[in-house]
């Protein structure tokens, strides 16, 4: 009798063990095609279709920060913050924090092709200046961060990110300082400079732009640009200053 009862025993668990496999694989299968639906996608096909949207899009609001910002040079400054839009192709109106060494000061920029103007801290009147091409040069199509997508050098796999609240993937690696010499208005660095951009999950555009390290002259290790872009393709009207 209790050879009988320890057949059954062990027939049970040959059957309970025989339905339980299918079930098994099943659940391996289902689980390696979740995997297989949550692959990152290709770093260089991101990047090229992100600088191609970029480079359609006619109008755009971008925000600037510096963290850490190093010292002006003698008679030199340099802007720590920015908010403004870009209407392509060439115009460009901000507003702009500026350390001239002895004072931090608010301006107002405005830029129209060949023509510049931004508000004297004094008699916050618009005059005509030379000093800020380089600013519109950031947003080019043809050399500014969005043109430089794909020249990222060791360009990382995508990872995730975000950029003011915006979800995305993040693909960090480097720019040579020769391709920032349009951006910057002197460009003192000679080692790759780290960079990273941030493209949206959703819609594949660039949402952030960030460099990091000493690549202008009074820049510590620590400095960081920080450019984020928004409201794509919003209308936006640039006009010259009033009596001008």
């Amino acid at each position: 009798m209790n050879a009988v009862m320890t057949w059954r025993a062990r027939e049970r668990r040959r059957t309970t063990a025989s339905r339980a496999l299918p079930a098994l694989a099943l659940l391996v299968g289902l689980l390696a095609v979740a995997a297989c639906g949550d692959s990152l996608p290709n770093t260089t096909t991101l990047l090229k279709d992100a600088q191609a949207k970029l480079n359609t899009t006619q109008s755009f609001h971008f925000q600037m920060k510096v963290d850490h910002p190093g010292a002006p040079s003698n008679g030199g400054y340099i802007i720590t913050s920015a908010d403004g839009d870009v209407s392509r192709p060439a115009s460009l109106h901000a507003t702009a924090t500026v350390d001239a060494g002895f004072v931090n000061v608010n301006v107002s920029l405005i830029i129209i092709g060949q023509q510049e103007w931004y508000t004297d801290p004094i008699s916050q009147k618009y005059v005509t200046t030379d000093q800020f091409a380089y600013f519109l040069n950031i947003f080019d199509s043809q050399q500014g961060l969005g043109a430089l997508m794909t020249q990222l050098q060791n360009p990382s796999a995508p990872a995730d990110g975000s950029a003011n609240g915006q979800s995305c993937w993040k693909i960090t690696g480097t720019l040579s300082p020769s391709l920032l010499q349009p951006l910057f208005s002197d460009v003192v660095a000679t080692q790759p400079i780290p960079t990273s951009y941030c493209i949206g999950k959703s819609d594949g555009r660039l949402y952030s732009a960030t460099l990091a390290g000493a690549i202008t002259e009074g820049d510590t290790s620590k400095t960081v640009y920080t450019f984020y872009l928004s409201k794509f393709d919003a209308p936006v009207t640039i006009t010259p200053p009033p009596g001008v």
